[in-house]
Parts: structure tokens; sequence; C-alpha cells
């Protein structure tokens, strides 16, 4: 068998990308914390009330980003498991076919 015909499963990058999404999931949930902090400096009622707008706004995308961060991430944490099994039962497979010495 060549090498192009061989499945590589980088669980390092699968693992890495895992946490990347845990983070970015707990940095998006976190960041409504953060949205009466910031309202008296803006000063004027006007400007105010039109960061507030947006604030809103960007809450409603927020959601849906949120959503789709953790979709990704169940996706991401499925592969890796049903990779991970994957590998368990061709290794223990390729025992019961070769012996345990790996002789055939």
């Amino acid at each position: 068998m060549g090498e192009h015909d061989r499945l590589v499963v980088d669980y390092e990058l699968l693992t890495s990308s895992k946490t990347n999404l845990k983070d970015i999931r707990k940095a998006l949930k976190g960041i409504d914390k953060h949205r009466d902090d910031i309202h008296d400096i803006w000063g004027h009622n006007s400007i105010a009330g039109k960061m507030a707008d947006f604030v809103n706004n960007w809450d409603n995308y927020r959601r849906e980003l949120l959503e789709n961060v953790e979709d990704l991430g169940k996706q991401v944490e499925t592969a890796l498991t049903s990779f991970e099994k994957l590998d368990l039962d061709l290794a223990k497979a390729s025992g019961k076919k070769h012996g345990k010495n790996g002789g055939k």
C-alpha cells in the first residue's frame, strides 16, 4: 500500500482544536458580563444609546456564533473519540491476525 491510500489523523490538531473551541466558547459566553461596565465611558446619552443598540445587535450575532462554535466543538470531540476508538479496534484486530509477536 502506498502513502496516499492511508488515512492519517492528526490527533494533536484535533486535541488543540477542541481546547481552542472551548476557550472561544468561554470567551463568547463571558462577554455579556462586560456590557454594563462600559456604559458610563460613552458620556453623552445619544452615543451611549447607539452603543447599546450595537451591543444588543452584537448579542444576537454572538449567540449564533456561540451555537456554531458549540456545534463544531461537538463534531471535533466526536471525530477525536471515533478515530481513537477505531485506532484501538484496528490495533486489536491486527494483534489477533498476526499474533502477539507480530508473526503470521
